[in-house]
């Protein structure tokens, strides 16, 4: 504990949204440094104003989010954060689940939005074990058919590094990997196709009642630039074109729908709506309760 007179720690980690029967906990787990150099399709003055404006620091930070679902007696983890592969401030994922009591055997399930490190790095441990030994692990058909394969050949470092992790990582919980080919997941889950980020990029939609919330995975990265110009992807994009028509698409729906969204690259606690403002979209927090 630090002896100065002013706090230097920020521990709330951890938030939780009711949505009719289910109980949805974003747990933040840590942020990337980033760059306005990931930015595609968009100018780099055109960047550097929505930067700018959105008051945040200059390079940019990304937060990561992971999702626990409490659906009756189950516990089910959506993605995981670093975990292992963290560096710098480390990966929080794990405490944010030990301050809420809820140990690493008790994770029942862990659904896989895709299969980049900072989405399946905390599905191992250090020491190259599972991480939730109890858990089955689902993930999208074709997440694991690309994924699965040899980087190509001509691969950056970056893209090579990114199969070399989910090999490592499908190898360590290869007892305990399902397949999802349905859209249809388990009670109140329902997966949603969103590829282009990587080739079964899935977003799920959580329903209970007349209350829905969309898990959408990695639709924005940076959502200051990439909500107001939805034609900008990032570089680790593996189809930028199909991203950017898959974010478009997905924006449009959940602006008309009114449709509650939580993102693992939002601001914590990551939950609010997406409204339309002038050619692109706007984001609004939910506020907070002291009570889900």
């Amino acid at each position: 504990m630090s002896d100065s007179l002013f706090p230097d720690q920020q521990p709330a980690n951890v938030h939780h949204l009711r949505v009719g029967e289910i109980v949805v906990t974003t747990l933040m787990d840590a942020y990337m440094q980033g760059s306005l150099e990931l930015i595609q399709h968009v100018d780099a003055s055109r960047a550097e104003t929505l930067q700018a404006q959105s008051q945040r620091p200059n390079p940019p930070r990304i937060t990561l989010n992971a999702y626990l679902l409490h659906i009756g007696d189950q516990r089910v983890l959506v993605d995981t954060g670093f975990g292992a592969l963290a560096d710098g401030e480390g990966a929080r994922l794990s405490q944010g689940l030990a301050d809420i009591g809820v140990l690493p055997d008790a994770i029942d399930a862990v659904l896989v939005t895709h299969l980049h490190p900072d989405h399946i790095g905390g599905l191992i441990t250090s020491d190259d074990q599972p991480a939730f030994a109890n858990a089955r692990i689902l993930v999208p058909g074709e997440e694991l058919d690309f994924w699965q394969q040899q980087a190509p050949a001509d691969a950056s470092d970056m893209f090579a590094q990114q199969f070399d992790v989910a090999h490592r990582v499908l190898e360590i919980n290869r007892d305990r990997i399902e397949r999802i080919d349905s859209d249809q997941v388990m009670g109140g889950v329902t997966r949603v196709a969103l590829p282009g980020h990587t080739p079964g990029h899935s977003g799920y939609l959580i329903e209970s009642g007349s209350d829905r919330l969309l898990l959408w995975g990695d639709i924005v990265h940076l959502p200051h630039i990439q909500l107001p110009e939805p034609n900008a992807g990032v570089l680790f994009d593996v189809d930028g074109e199909r991203a950017v028509a898959t974010r478009k698409d997905i924006l449009a729906r959940v602006a008309k729908e009114k449709l509650m969204v939580a993102g693992h690259h939002l601001d914590f606690p990551g939950i609010g709506h997406i409204v339309e403002d002038t050619q692109g979209y706007r984001f609004l927090p939910h506020v907070w309760s002291p009570t889900p």
